[in-house]
């Protein structure tokens, strides 16, 4: 296998190449044909140039063939993963609108392995791929060779997730504050700051009920009863820590 580099170093020149379906399918065609034992891969990603250079990467792969290139946003994506064996959905920073698509690929009648490839292993994601029982979720940052080995897990009928999701996942349940949503935490934020109720709502451009059905729900959630306590929450949740203040002073 023809890797170097961490995968995404090898997508980085997804700026200069720019394939399309046709060049694909040219690249499938100057490796050795096809055989019955080599894995089927669809690349799903909304960023056609990233979705590409990855394909130019796992084309170069021995063992897989990669199918079709599209965006989950495409009327055509479902029927392309009908054709493959693996289904590799690339996400970003943000992955709550691929969610949707993802779960219709579950049920897909050929039952095709699905991995998520993403930038970092948030705690929301692992939760998402470990009760949607995906295949994987791997990180841009891993080594391509690992990467390549990841894959061949995958196909081997192996479920694989980053080092330490465990770790992140106990991580996030010992947090309060992770249960909140964006804007509770900009509620919350504000809040711990002294705003009144009517400053955060023309803060946040929202109507002052809105605010106090937020404030209602963040107290509920962190299980306490006053913007003192929720405060002292966030406040412990953004403190750093002992050996954080020691290393910035050294």
């Amino acid at each position: 296998m023809r890797t170097a580099g961490s995968l995404r170093g090898a997508t980085a020149s997804a700026e200069r190449v720019s394939l399309g379906r046709e060049a694909i399918r040219a690249a499938n065609n100057r490796i050795p044909a096809a055989s019955d034992s080599d894995i089927r891969v669809a690349i799903v990603d909304a960023r056609r140039l990233i979705a590409e250079a990855l394909a130019t990467l796992i084309t170069s792969m021995a063992g897989f063939v990669v199918t079709d290139v599209v965006s989950w946003q495409e009327p055509e994506a479902l029927n392309a993963a009908q054709n493959a064996e693996l289904i590799l959905v690339v996400v970003g920073a943000s992955f709550g609108e691929a969610t949707g698509f993802v779960r219709l690929l579950r049920t897909l009648a050929g039952r095709p392995e699905i991995v998520i490839l993403a930038d970092g292993p948030q705690p929301d994601l692992l939760k998402f791929v470990l009760d949607e029982h995906l295949n994987g979720l791997l990180i841009t940052e891993v080594h391509a060779d690992d990467f390549g080995a990841s894959l061949n897990q995958v196909a081997g009928g192996h479920a694989v997730l980053p080092a330490g999701w465990q770790t992140m996942l106990a991580d996030d349940r010992d947090d309060p504050l992770s249960s909140l949503s964006d804007r509770q935490m900009q509620v919350l934020e504000l809040l711990s700051e002294g705003y009144s109720y009517d400053q955060i709502a023309r803060r946040l451009f929202i109507s002052v009920n809105t605010v106090k059905f937020h404030i209602r729900s963040i107290f509920s959630q962190l299980g306490v009863r006053n913007r003192v306590a929720a405060a002292r929450l966030l406040a412990q949740k953004t403190r750093p820590s002992p050996q954080q203040d020691t290393s910035l002073a050294r």
